[in-house]
């Protein structure tokens, strides 16, 4: 099962849409006989302060992160929008973006629009119709503002490009960064041969029974399985062990608390258990986690028929997500492309099912789930 809106199809859309940009620019200052790229060649000096100007700004959305729960909700977000794009990807998005934007507003538009004006068009421009992203607006203008004013110092366009490539350039590649380290997890895969023997896909213990299931005199039964990573940083490493000595989680049945604890301070807990029955508590579990980071906790559940020791008939996934102590279940959708063969990708939520329970979700996960799926943004 191919995702359906992958890393590759972001790629070419930014392409597509940054390129459409710069030539409307190249067009308008055709028109009105403008000096696109401005008045004089860039100076040395200007691009390094373009450079600086590109670093202040970054520590700035670094500062807005650390400090306002919207920012990173909204960082949050736009990690679901950049799944799947590497770092390269996203270098790759900043440099088209920062050279497109650039040419329009401090290019084709400067001199008639002047300092405010496109500042304020900058900002209007970056306008993101969900609750969480009320600020951006604010802060692209006040960043369009600082790129007018190195506009009108340089006489040149060219260090507001290099100002705006080195923001989009930083906070994108940490952003997919950070989906890749904290948000990976593998599309699990089986498929039953006409011989019987079972193959796997990019997980080789993916749908296989597991050792330490005791197989049944009689079939079919099922098996559940369950997965939950909890990556944390910086002082949430020494913190969540602390405020985790008042949890019962279920989990602790399993694996000895302290070892969660010695996992969470090194950096990574990762709990992946198969079990004959359900683990009810297994949603709440995973709300313990994300009452006390700032991050979105997801876990994985998946429920496989197996109707011999190496066939499966049956397979059906859930994402559990959970934000500040409140979570949200929904199903995955599950792919049979071939009898015996089940694909689940653990990004696919299954949009029927939203659709159909939409007003029962909370705000935060309609926004996420609005942004990751535009097809959604009429409910």
């Amino acid at each position: 099962m191919s995702p359906r809106r992958p890393a590759a199809t972001l790629l070419k859309g930014a392409t597509i849409f940054y390129a459409v940009l710069a030539l409307l620019a190249w067009g308008w200052a055709g028109v009105f006989d403008i000096a696109l790229l401005g008045e004089t060649s860039p100076s040395v000096p200007a691009v390094f302060h373009g450079f600086i100007l590109g670093i202040g700004v970054v520590v700035l959305s670094g500062a807005l992160y650390a400090g306002s729960r919207s920012v990173r909700r909204s960082s949050e977000i736009l990690e679901q929008f950049l799944r799947g794009t590497t770092v390269l990807g996203a270098v790759w998005l900043a440099l088209i973006s920062g050279f497109a934007e650039e040419v329009m507003f401090r290019g084709a538009l400067f001199g008639q629009l002047g300092l405010i004006g496109t500042s304020i068009f900058f900002g209007l421009c970056h306008f993101v119709p969900l609750r969480a992203f009320w600020w951006y607006p604010i802060y692209a203008a006040f960043a369009g503002y600082l790129f007018g004013v190195l506009r009108g110092s340089s006489g040149s366009v060219w260090p507001c490009v290099v100002a705006h490539v080195v923001i989009n350039g930083i906070n994108l590649s940490w952003l997919a960064w950070r989906v890749r380290k904290h948000g990976r997890r593998v599309r699990r895969t089986t498929t039953t041969g006409t011989d019987g023997d079972v193959s796997h896909g990019e997980d080789p213990d993916a749908f296989a029974l597991p050792e330490e299931i005791d197989v049944p005199d009689t079939f079919p039964f099922t098996v559940w399985r369950y997965d939950l990573r909890v990556e944390p940083s910086g002082t949430d490493r020494q913190n969540l062990p602390l405020c985790l000595e008042g949890e019962n989680l279920a989990l602790f049945s399993y694996v000895d608390r302290e070892e969660v604890y010695d996992a969470l301070r090194g950096g990574r807990f990762i709990f992946a258990e198969s079990f004959r029955a359900p683990l009810r508590p297994f949603p709440h579990d995973v709300a313990a986690f994300s009452a006390y980071v700032f991050d979105i906790v997801t876990g994985i559940e998946v429920a496989e028929r197996y109707v011999d020791e190496t066939r499966t008939d049956d397979v059906r996934a859930w994402k559990v997500v959970a934000r500040r102590g409140e979570w949200v279940k929904v199903p995955l959708e599950v792919q049979q492309p071939e009898p015996g063969r089940f694909e689940v990708d653990p990004d696919e939520e299954d949009q029927g099912v939203l659709r159909a329970q939409w007003t029962t979700y909370p705000r935060w996960f309609q926004d996420g789930m609005r942004f990751k799926y535009p097809q959604l943004r009429d409910l």
